[in-house]
């Protein structure tokens, strides 16, 4: 086994190719860019995490993610991260034929991409330094400069910018109900639901119940969702299955297959199927409102954070350290497993500790307003605390956050 990792080791050092890895720093290249001029990008790019996403005209295979990697691009391009400015797809077309590279884009609308294209192919200054010899593939390289990801899948990409946000993706139940076009009151009952995401990923199953409503518990919003009916409704009808939000707004009309009813559900409509849809704003960086959830742990009774606590907290703190404009009001839940008056208490202890905590790392007390919640408003709520397994009352357990602007 040595024998043969050596000898591939030397094939790829006498080949000119130099193999790409986790953690190498970025190199330094220079492209034709749209505007039919030439364009140097250094690495890190204007302090913003980059996508080199190399694909062709020529290659189906590699234009299938182009409009979906667009959109997220759309999404992600200028939220609020950590230590980023922001999210740039680099996309380089290996290929010689500019009229059909051109044309490419234009038909699938690829604006929000740095378009650029190799016109040497494989034999390209880029190709070879980032050892691209088959497409698609995908690097990922962060705010400095260093190669995080190879070839992530779309799901992995957003999960890994998620994660390098100033704050967490908000996560609420998705509700809605599902009843006939030209009639609300005609309403489709005990019906089985999938929600998946923009990449085919099953996200969560539910059903509609007498009112034809339906919940999808603690989904991640900000994103495209596919909702799926199950085949098994069969519509008496020429009106189309519509999807509504709880408070009785059309969102999407269905499609039929042979598989069942399917709705798309952009981003910036998955805000409006949640409870409080009236107040929600999409997070495109643009902060109006945010609400973000925390589960902390707590010690001593919720006078203490845990470091892990204190982890979460950072992302809070660099949020509002970077925007002087933005308030937070905080409140603290628990579970229904103690009473009422122990609850309280609890919950006070935990909302002084965060509140202190933030003040300690520099955010002025007047913008910070806590509120303790004791366990009146449970997310999931049980009939009796037996019922209710120990992953419910750890949601139950939580600090929520609305961040908005002064």
């Amino acid at each position: 086994m040595k024998r043969i990792l050596i000898i591939v080791n030397l094939f790829l050092c006498f080949s000119g190719i130099a193999q790409l890895n986790i953690g190498d720093k970025a190199q330094p290249f220079v492209l034709q860019v749209q505007q039919n001029s030439q364009q140097s990008f250094v690495m890190p790019y204007l302090n913003r995490i980059v996508l080199l996403h190399f694909w062709s005209s020529s290659f189906s295979k590699s234009k299938a993610n182009n409009k979906t990697l667009n959109r997220l691009a759309g999404r992600y391009k200028n939220t609020l991260y950590r230590n980023a400015e922001g999210f740039e797809v680099i996309a380089v077309a290996v290929q010689s034929d500019k009229k059909a590279w051109n044309e490419s884009i234009a038909a699938d609308s690829l604006t929000n991409f740095i378009n650029t294209i190799a016109v040497r192919g494989y034999n390209d200054d880029v190709c070879k330094k980032y050892n691209i010899t088959q497409l698609p593939n995908d690097i990922l390289i962060d705010e400095y400069g260093t190669v995080i990801s190879i070839n992530p899948r779309m799901r992995d990409l957003e999960n890994i910018l998620d994660e390098r946000k100033n704050f967490q993706p908000v996560k609420k139940d998705v509700i809605g109900y599902l009843a006939l076009e030209s009639n609300k009151n005609e309403l489709f009952k005990y019906t089985n639901l999938y929600l998946f995401d923009a990449y085919g990923d099953s996200v969560a199953l539910s059903n509609t119940n007498d009112k034809g409503k339906f919940t999808f518990h603690d989904v991640k919003l900000n994103q495209d969702f596919i909702l799926k009916v199950d085949n098994k409704v069969n519509l008496t009808t020429s009106d189309p299955m519509a999807l509504y939000t709880n408070y009785g707004e059309l969102i999407a009309l269905g499609k039929n297959n042979d598989k069942g009813t399917v709705f798309f559900i952009p981003s910036n409509m998955s805000f409006k199927l949640t409870e409080d849809a009236q107040s929600d704003q999409s997070l495109n960086g643009d902060i109006k409102q945010i609400s973000v959830v925390k589960n902390l742990v707590f010690k001593n009774n919720g006078k203490e954070l845990t470091i892990k606590d204190e982890t979460e907290l950072n992302a809070i703190v660099q949020i509002l350290a970077k925007n002087k404009n933005l308030r937070a009001d905080l409140y603290t839940h628990t579970d229904e497993k103690a009473d009422a008056k122990a609850a309280m208490e609890l919950t006070t202890n935990q909302a002084e500790t965060v509140k202190n905590y933030l003040i300690k790392k520099g955010i002025v007390a007047n913008r910070l307003n806590s509120v303790a919640k004791g366990n009146r408003e449970p997310r999931k709520s049980c009939k009796a605390v037996s019922e209710c397994k120990e992953e419910d009352h750890k949601i139950n357990r939580r600090v929520e956050f609305l961040i908005y602007k002064n």
